[in-house]
């Protein structure tokens, strides 16, 4: 069967959803690390405008195509 990934926002919110799956008796981990955040879709685009930007600047290095194939796992 699938996971389901569930962020909630507060303290009270993982709480009831614990205490939910508890009464269920559904199967749970609770993620001990402590920033499990996301980055923001402004933080994302601003990490492609950047990486477009050093590109156009000619910062960029070329990758044989048997380490493409080992850093892609093929």
């Amino acid at each position: 069967m699938k996971s389901i990934i569930v962020y909630p926002k507060n303290e009270k919110q993982k709480n009831l959803l614990q205490s939910l799956l508890e009464e269920m008796k559904v199967r749970y981990i609770i993620d001990k690390a402590e920033n499990n955040s996301k980055m923001t879709k402004e933080e994302f685009f601003q990490k492609i405008d950047s990486s477009l930007d050093e590109a156009g600047k000619g910062k960029t290095i070329k990758i044989s195509k048997e380490d493409q194939k080992t850093l892609l796992g093929l």
